[in-house]
């Protein structure tokens, strides 16, 4: 099963990753696929992105003047039907994300936008500020996305970014166990809270393969089913090696 597929993503989507775990990762992914299956893709974050993955993607085309960004986006996307777009570049490491209004006149020009809308500095979970994720202007599917490895571990920093806002959502305290009401939470009340009426939602748990990790990956499922989310997939999305995707 493709990612892209299982999320549901089709052409003329504007489609947003928020939460943490992988959302980089998921992002590269999808857009391998669709444009394998001959779609034009834009990755626009609306936060930073590691050069290293925007690689990955396609050209990077920076620009804090939109029009010079919509003109090196369409020569980028004509020559090879995928392009990375930026405001600027932070360091030789990171490229500093484009603004929400911005991502909605650069959606016109592909088939797929890809917006990565929030950071997580690396952790599998992260409490969500009330200010995340930046969704952009027009976007048509929210995907929150969260690590399984969080699961079952003491809520501290090196698990959760953003500890004492997690604390808030989920009533889990510092310490005090990550489970799977509160990961769904996590995911439900935070990633997806801002999600505007009308735009489908989805779930990403990453770090799912078979054995132990799938069966915590259902059961966060259950859970997020019960929160009124439909479409839950869980994949595993290793740097090198076959990827796997999963229906939950």
């Amino acid at each position: 099963m493709r990612l892209a597929a299982a999320l549901g993503i089709r052409a003329g989507d504007t489609v947003a990753f928020a939460g943490a775990g992988g959302k980089s990762s998921a992002i590269v992914q999808i857009a391998q696929e669709l444009r394998k299956s001959g779609m034009t893709v834009i990755a626009a974050p609306t936060t930073k992105m590691f050069l290293s993955e925007a690689e990955k993607i396609g050209p990077l085309v920076v620009s804090g003047e939109e029009a010079e960004l919509v003109r090196g986006v369409k020569e980028a996307l004509a020559e090879s039907g995928t392009a990375v777009a930026g405001s600027e570049l932070l360091s030789k490491k990171r490229v500093g994300g484009v603004a929400p209004e911005t991502v909605g006149t650069l959606a016109g020009l592909a088939d797929v936008t890809l917006v990565e809308a929030d950071g997580a500095r690396r952790r599998p979970l992260k409490g969500t500020a009330e200010h995340e994720p930046v969704l952009p202007a027009g976007v048509t599917l929210v995907v929150a996305v969260g690590g399984i490895r969080a699961l079952g571990r003491e809520l501290s920093e090196e698990v959760v970014h953003r500890p004492e806002v997690f604390s808030g959502l989920t009533g889990i305290g510092p310490g005090h166990t990550i489970t799977p009401e509160a990961f769904a939470q996590a995911l439900v009340l935070g990633s997806l809270r801002n999600t505007p009426e009308g735009v489908r939602r989805a779930a990403l748990i990453t770090g799912t393969e078979p054995g132990r990790s799938m069966f915590d990956a259902a059961v966060v499922a259950r859970q997020l089913r019960s929160l009124g989310l439909e479409t839950v997939v869980g994949a595993n999305l290793p740097e090198e090696g076959p990827v796997g995707v999963w229906a939950l």
